[in-house]
């Protein structure tokens, strides 16, 4: 297996009850556009689950749910979410997302919310996406995207993987259209885009980041230039520090 893919296993399997609990992943103002945009599929395919918290978002509007993963224990975690909730139509699979263990043409709807910034290659994600969708079938693509301005991609990127290695990147908006369009996927829309603020401190409990790393973190964006702060709403005199994190929501169709 890949390094990253590794270290996706090992980091959540450490820190994936942090996820379960996190109001950012579990009561996120995407959700209500993911429930908007999802219609009423007879089968949905939610890549790289997690703790599930998408997969539950779709199970009222789906005759059935496939969550998918490729960390074993965000599966256990995620499948005793779902006994909670009382959700019986949702049937949870390990696997990578950039080989999918699932036949062509099933699903009407895929999506994968704030997880494709893990992914290696993420064209091969989207193109294995589009491949187990229905023709006319819909990706819902939600995650953090790199703003354009000079540096920003580099210091954010930095910042994510001392947070935590298994970061691999996130894309500017552009370049996320153009993973999509590798993959095979036309229509690409950007149909939200938003910043959440972060406490620092809180964010880095929940990936487990080493006391070293969070120095190195509030370094990097202190010694950052002016605008560079403004833009990621970092003041390093503030009693409790925030990082505002860029992300967008992105409809995609597989063609007929």
């Amino acid at each position: 297996m890949e390094e990253n893919k590794s270290a996706v296993q090992k980091q959540f399997s450490r820190t994936g009850s942090r996820y379960q609990k996190s109001i950012l992943h579990a009561k996120g103002s995407d959700l209500p556009w993911i429930t908007q945009l999802a219609g009423s599929p007879l089968l949905a395919l939610d890549v790289a689950t997690g703790a599930g918290h998408t997969a539950f978002t779709l199970s009222p509007l789906a005759k059935r749910v496939i969550g998918l993963d490729l960390t074993e224990q965000m599966l256990h975690i995620a499948e005793e979410g779902a006994r909670q909730r009382q959700l019986t139509n949702i049937t949870w699979f390990q696997g990578d997302a950039e080989a999918i263990p699932l036949p062509d043409k099933l699903f009407d709807v895929v999506t994968c919310r704030i997880a494709a910034h893990h992914f290696p290659h993420p064209e091969r994600a989207f193109f294995e996406c589009r491949r187990v969708l229905v023709p006319g079938g819909t990706l819902i693509l939600v995650d953090n995207y790199a703003p354009d301005e000079p540096q920003a991609a580099e210091l954010i990127n930095d910042v994510e993987r001392l947070r935590d290695p298994s970061h691999y990147y996130a894309w500017k908006k552009d370049q996320w259209l153009e993973k999509m369009t590798a993959g095979g996927f036309t229509s690409i829309s950007l149909q939200h885009e938003w910043t959440t603020p972060v406490e620092l401190e809180d964010w880095f409990r929940r990936a487990d980041t080493p006391i070293a790393s969070r120095s190195e973190i509030r370094h990097r964006l202190a010694t950052a230039s002016p605008p560079l702060q403004s833009l990621f709403g970092f003041e390093s005199t503030a009693a409790t520090p925030h990082l505002l994190l860029h992300k967008g929501l992105w409809t995609a169709q597989r063609p007929n």
